[in-house]
């Protein structure tokens, strides 16, 4: 029987940079222009996707809901999925001016409560997905989700190490599993799912070759299928994780791609474009080279398949 990896496409949609604050910039500069800006790269990304088999996971920023409700619910009724994403001082700087992690469960409670209460009066439907901005979280994290009635997300970051914006993961499990709720590093027994971001563990990342978003503050971790990332190899990464999910044997072996919607996928000289062709390309020759099917799905599909068999 030939073995199946699943390959999972993921976008952050920010709020346009004109609804930032300068402390929401400054620390996260992701993001359109403009709303037409970031409709114009959320069509490319889905077109040249399911041109090539695969659907996409839309994690929407609530303001994003807002201005583009429309948008949203005629690609999830195509097939694609979408999710919330959150970056707590793009939502509300005077409360929330930090990254998720930063915060207790209580207070991360009421932050992603009020998000997913503008998420759902926008979109007409409770978001059953979360990744929280730059992968920040700590160990309230799973559980309040849990609390707040989403069933997975892509949350993680395996090996990243970025204390300042509250994101250390070093260690953390690969594969998609069920969420520890007490400890966030580990396999837990919940109904919330985990799908973790996919990481190249043989071509690590060190504070001597990357400069993180935060400009002179250093990050750690592995090369991970950014797509925008002009530093990474992209053909490398793909045939590292592909060997690494089939060397290992694991139940869910996964290939989960990011991006933003600040870059121009209708434009094929565009270098993110290029980059994503890149990858499809490398997902084809080294799925062939180790005789694996390779299967497009959603967070939404691979947490009810890790629900359904474990």
């Amino acid at each position: 029987m030939t073995a199946r990896l699943s390959v999972i496409l993921t976008m952050d949609c920010e709020p346009a940079l004109f609804e930032c604050s300068p402390l929401a910039v400054s620390l996260s500069g992701s993001g359109p222009a403009t709303y037409e800006e970031g409709e114009r790269s959320i069509r490319g990304y889905v077109e040249s996707a399911a041109r090539n088999g695969y659907p996409v996971t839309l994690f929407a920023h609530p303001e994003v809901a807002v201005a583009q409700s429309s948008l949203l619910l005629e690609l999830q009724s195509a097939g694609n999925c979408l999710g919330m994403h959150l970056h707590p001082y793009k939502f509300d700087d005077k409360r929330y001016p930090d990254d998720l992690g930063a915060f207790s469960g209580d207070q991360q409670r009421e932050l992603v409560s009020d998000a997913t209460e503008v998420w759902s009066n926008a979109l007409g439907q409770h978001p059953r997905f979360f990744r929280g901005g730059v992968f920040s979280a700590n160990d309230d994290t799973f559980r309040v989700l849990h609390q707040l009635g989403f069933e997975g997300g892509s949350v993680s970051c395996p090996g990243r190490v970025l204390p300042q914006a509250k994101a250390v993961w070093a260690g953390t499990q690969l594969y998609p599993h069920r969420a520890n709720l007490s400890f966030r590093m580990i396999d837990g027994t919940s109904d919330f799912v985990e799908v973790p971001i996919s990481v190249d563990t043989k071509r690590p990342m060190t504070t001597r070759d990357h400069t993180s978003h935060r400009g002179d503050r250093h990050e750690a971790g592995f090369e991970w299928p950014y797509i925008p990332s002009r530093r990474y190899d992209h053909e490398a990464v793909v045939d590292g994780v592909l060997r690494r999910s089939v060397a290992d044997n694991s139940t869910f072996p996964t290939y989960v791609t990011n991006t933003h919607q600040d870059q121009d996928y209708m434009d094929p000289l565009h270098p993110a474009t290029m980059n994503l062709s890149t990858i499809f390309q490398a997902l084809r020759k080294t799925a062939d080279d180790l005789a694996i099917e390779l299967v497009g799905r959603t967070v939404s599909d691979m947490c009810d398949q890790v629900r359904d068999s474990t």
